[in-house]
């Protein structure tokens, strides 16, 4: 009776979590967004994820970002906190969870969020901080939420400087790359079909977490500290997260302007400003810098799109008994093109055993299968068949895997004012952080999903033991593979790409249209007036997903309105050090 009741819950864990990608159960919240319904977008995302659940981090998360682009800051900053506390408790996993996901799969334990989720928590606290700043007159309150922002910052530098002590900086991992024994494996690795280095895909640190640092600091006259921290932004930038996340020159190019003005306004002179930065500033520097003092800012901050969902992958896992081995190759059910590609990449035979049996399997079957992953057990066949895994994997077993299909590819931004046509940088992507985190956690999660599913085929063979007919192990092995499916949660609403423009006027009123090329030539505009004093720094903050094709103007009453400290009424801005260390 016990057996049958064990039997009963995998089939209900699995008819519950099995089914359908975490995506499927808040596409009505998206679509709200991206028709700009976020009220309507927050009472379904309630309506679908419990805020005690093991969908809880995700709960707050996404209620996060509507009531970000609600306007809502306060309530915004409030959910992602409750999210940073959700994810810290979570990233220790108790027995009995892991029991259960063994049992079934990883959708019946609480959720706990990817490196990349848990640092982009921070990002948007700090330009929720920054938000509240330009809602407030000059005074302790505003004051205190610029140092908001600057904290949250830090908390996400202060979570990446963990994670280069254990993974290396971009610096450290460029000069391993230099050694010459790096080099050799480098070689003999492409030679034998490894193409995925996983160290290449590692999240070491954030250079728009370090410019949007300095951001802070300048807006409260803390010329030194924002000097710092725009230099870090350039060199992090230039040194490999540029070049990971495909981003381009184009912010760090404006990191060293921004740090040369810093300069300039900390004192220096001109000549001790091209001695510091002459290889690093276009010929016209200098000119520039002279010019922008006496000038207002606005700083565009664009969000593009949404970050792609995972899908699931169905594997089908068999034994190989001619070559003592386990084999995993895609489902007999139809699959994608994008599939195949994933597989390929990550899980199909690309080293000298991979070639060894392929040609095993040609000399029977007469053609080389190049879609297939080979486990050689060797001596440890005999252990796998002495206690029954061999006969419960049998010739297929389904064994399911996430993935991510190809992502949408964005266009340029443009910022139209006075008649210019002024391109948008590309920040940071999202998308890009999540697709490589995925293949970084690609050989753990696959060795995750054979365990879970040889475990519940020998469950399976274990009950069907006891029944002659067979009737009982053919129905359990059946209920050990509905209740399996891979982890497809992540927070889907964050940007695909977050791209940035620091635009520096003369006094005056003015009409900005931001230009946005989305995905499939789709294109979306978006319009702020605004009139601007001397000294200004206004942040405009778009989120641009191509749910409707014009924005409808918005007025300088709702525009964020952020002035340097030091206003007439003789209030001093606020002076800390945090980067003198």
């Amino acid at each position: 009776m016990k057996l049958f009741s064990l039997l009963t819950l995998m089939l209900l864990l699995g008819l519950q979590t099995g089914c359908a990608t975490y995506g499927n159960g808040i596409q009505q919240a998206l679509t709200s967004i991206d028709q700009g319904n976020f009220e309507q977008a927050a009472s379904q995302i309630e309506s679908a994820l419990s805020a005690q659940g093991n969908d809880r981090l995700l709960y707050h998360l996404e209620l996060g970002v509507i009531r970000h682009l609600e306007g809502d800051y306060a309530e915004s900053n409030r959910l992602l906190e409750n999210a940073a506390r959700i994810s810290e408790s979570l990233k220790e996993a108790s027995f009995s969870q892991s029991l259960v996901t063994l049992m079934s799969n990883p959708r019946n334990s609480p959720y706990a969020g990817n490196t990349h989720e848990e640092m982009m928590i921070y990002y948007y606290k700090a330009l929720n901080y920054l938000a509240i700043a330009g809602t407030l007159p000059a005074g302790n309150a505003r004051l205190d939420a610029i140092e908001g922002a600057r904290v949250e910052a830090r908390r996400l530098l202060l979570r990446l400087q963990a994670l280069r002590n254990n993974e290396g900086s971009y610096q450290d991992a460029s000069s391993r790359e230099q050694s010459t024994f790096a080099k050799t494996m480098n070689v003999f690795s492409v030679l034998m079909g490894n193409l995925i280095d996983t160290d290449a895909l590692t999240y070491r640190d954030d250079a728009l977490a370090h410019y949007l640092t300095g951001v802070s600091f300048e807006m409260n006259r803390e010329y030194d500290n924002a000097r710092i921290s725009y230099r870090k932004a350039a060199e992090s930038y230039e040194q490999g997260y540029a070049e990971q996340f495909r981003l381009g020159p184009d912010m760090a190019a404006q990191a060293w302007l921004d740090c040369a003005r810093m300069h300039y306004l900390s004192g220096a002179s001109l000549a001790e400003i091209q001695q510091d930065l002459a290889d690093k500033l276009p010929p016209n520097a200098m000119d520039q810098i002279r010019a922008q003092v006496d000038q207002a800012q606005v700083l565009v901050i664009e969000h593009k799109g949404r970050v792609p969902e995972k899908r699931e992958m169905n594997l089908s896992l068999a034994i190989n008994p001619a070559l003592r081995a386990l084999e995993l190759k895609p489902y007999f059910f139809e699959y994608s093109q994008e599939e195949l590609n994933w597989f390929y990449l990550l899980y199909a035979d690309k080293m000298a055993f991979g070639v060894v049996a392929d040609y095993l399997n040609a000399t029977r079957n007469h053609r080389v299968d190049l879609f297939t992953k080979t486990v050689f057990l060797g001596p440890l066949y005999d252990t796998a068949e002495s206690f029954g895994l061999t006969s419960a994997v049998g010739s297929s077993l389904r064994v399911t895997v996430p993935y991510y299909a190809q992502p949408e590819v964005y266009g340029r931004s443009h910022l139209k004012v006075n008649g210019d046509s002024l391109p948008l940088a590309r920040a940071a992507s999202p998308q890009q952080m999540a697709i490589q985190e995925q293949m970084k956690n690609a050989g753990p999660e696959i060795r995750a999903a054979l365990a879970r599913s040889a475990v519940k085929a020998l469950t399976a063979s274990q009950l069907g033991s006891q029944d002659s007919s067979g009737l009982l192990a053919l129905a359990s092995k059946l209920a050990a593979q509905l209740t399996d499916a891979a982890e497809t949660r992540s927070w889907l609403l964050l940007p695909a790409e977050v791209h940035v423009r620091r635009l520096f006027l003369e006094p005056g009123d003015y009409t900005l249209t931001l230009d946005s090329t989305l995905e499939s030539g789709k294109r979306q505009q978006h319009q702020r007036a605004l009139n601007v004093a001397p000294g200004d720094i206004r942040l405009w903050t778009v989120r641009s997903t191509g749910g409707s094709t014009t924005a409808p103007p918005m007025t300088d009453d709702s525009d964020t309105h952020i002035a340097p400290d030091g206003e007439p009424n003789g209030q001093k801005p606020l002076r800390r050090s945090l980067n003198k260390d």
